[in-house]
Formats: C-alpha cells, structure tokens, sequence
C-alpha cells in the first residue's frame, strides 16, 4: 500500500512576532491518501498557503511532523518530487517569458 500524499501529527505552524510566534495552524491531524484529490478552502489568512508553504519545504513548522509521500518535505523537494506555483506573480520583469520559464530548470541545477 502507497503511503499517503501528506499526513501531518500535531502540527504547529506560524511567523515570529514582536514577543512570539503567531500561530497560524495548530495541532493539525491530517491524512490525504495517495489519488486522492484535496481541497483546502477558508476565508483569507487562515493558513491555506501557509499550509502549502510548509507542504512545499518553503515553511519549517513549529512543532509536530508532516511527511508528503512517505518523507519529510525536504527529501521530497530535493527529489523534486514537489513543484509549487505561487499565487502572486513572481516572474523577474527584466527577464523575458522564456527565461522565466527556464529558470527553475537553471536554478535545480546548482
């Protein structure tokens, strides 16, 4: 049997703030089974893209662990197992279509 796409225990995730970190997910419980197609709604800041962020290696956790097929997120990414698609624009204006495109290939090389 295929381990799950994700599964999370006890998972804690949030950003420094001025006395402490600012929790933004807490506790999380979660197994999405391989194949299955998953949805993550709420209202705006409530931990959606943090979520992905920390699903995507882009986001240490607090506390608790996440593991996406099996691993931790980061052997997941170095595999280039995972891609993640930014919901705000992120090309770079001086390059053009092509080269932003290209250069996640370029980066993944180093």
């Amino acid at each position: 049997m295929a381990a799950p796409a994700i599964e999370t225990s006890g998972l804690d995730v949030g950003y420094p703030g001025r006395r402490s970190p600012v929790t933004v997910i807490s506790g999380l419980e979660l197994t999405v089974e391989a194949g299955t197609f998953l949805s993550i709604l709420g209202p705006s800041g409530c931990g959606k893209s943090t979520f992905l962020r920390v699903v995507a290696d882009l986001l240490a956790p607090l506390a608790g662990t996440i593991r996406v097929m099996g691993e931790t997120p980061s052997a997941v990414r170095s595999g280039r197992g995972v891609g993640f698609v930014f919901q705000d624009s992120t090309l770079l204006p001086w390059r053009t279509a092509r080269e932003n495109v290209r250069l996640p290939i370029q980066v993944g090389r180093r």
